[in-house]
């Protein structure tokens, strides 16, 4: 997965720097200086590095440990101060207030309704007076399409895939559930040499913006703003997949 973070070639992981540049524009152009900014699922520290070198204060936070570790890595080697924290964002806490808050690239729909309820209602409690939350949530349509997808297989060489690092098939087939708009996909991966098969899945739960709204609201925000793509680009790929909100106190 980090291979494919690091990997300007598509935006398949992370967004490639120059589209994360004019997202990383936007965002400094709001802030005062020296603020202070919370990044959850941050990943490999692409926009925490870049606003540190802005002038802005910034802590992480990812349950990757290669993620992490190369992003500390990177801190270091270029001088900045920069916290990572390992860790479960739905765990996270801290008592320290934060100016903003970015939760991005669509993360939140990976979670559950009750998860990401908890997911906002901490994100509140972690902002300052006149606090600012940027998250990025994919619409309900694009979900919906996710789960209605045809089921597809494709092969993998060494170190090709994510869900196995020797050559294999990847089975995929996928799920949707009307009642409580979330997308699930199954993945058996068959290793070429031995045959052995493993089984993983994942879901997205899919939201109306009214839905999304009442998230919001729900969590002690007032109603979001959706920004608008000259705002926040979200990149080709993902034009009409993703739309970006933003909160403040």
């Amino acid at each position: 997965m980090l291979r494919n973070h690091l990997d300007q070639a598509h935006d398949w992981a992370s967004r490639r720097q120059e589209l994360i540049e004019r997202q990383l524009a936007w965002i400094n152009g709001r802030l005062a200086p020296g603020r202070r900014i919370l990044d959850l699922a941050c990943g490999p520290g692409f926009y925490t590095q870049r606003l540190a070198e802005m002038g802005h204060h910034c802590r992480g936070v990812d349950f990757s440990p290669a993620s992490i570790d190369y992003a500390r890595e990177q801190a270091r080697a270029r001088n900045l101060s920069v916290d990572y924290v390992l860790e479960d964002i739905r765990k996270y806490r801290s008592d320290e207030l934060f100016d903003c808050v970015m939760f991005v690239f669509g993360e939140f729909n990976v979670f559950s309704e009750a998860d990401a309820r908890g997911l906002l209602a901490g994100c509140r409690q972690m902002l300052g007076p006149g606090g600012l939350l940027i998250l990025e949530g994919h619409y309900l349509e694009a979900v919906r399409d996710t789960g209605l997808a045809p089921a597809s297989w494709w092969s993998c060489g060494p170190d090709e895939g994510v869900l196995s690092a020797r050559p294999h098939i990847c089975l995929q087939e996928n799920f949707w559930d009307e009642e409580s708009s979330t997308a699930a996909t199954r993945y058996f991966i068959v290793e070429a040499e031995t045959g052995r098969a493993e089984m993983y899945c994942s879901s997205m739960t899919g939201y109306s913006r009214e839905r999304y709204e009442a998230l919001f609201q729900a969590a002690g925000f007032g109603p979001p703003r959706v920004l608008s793509p000259e705002e926040w680009p979200v990149g080709g790929p993902f034009e009409g997949v993703m739309l970006t909100f933003i909160c403040e106190l």
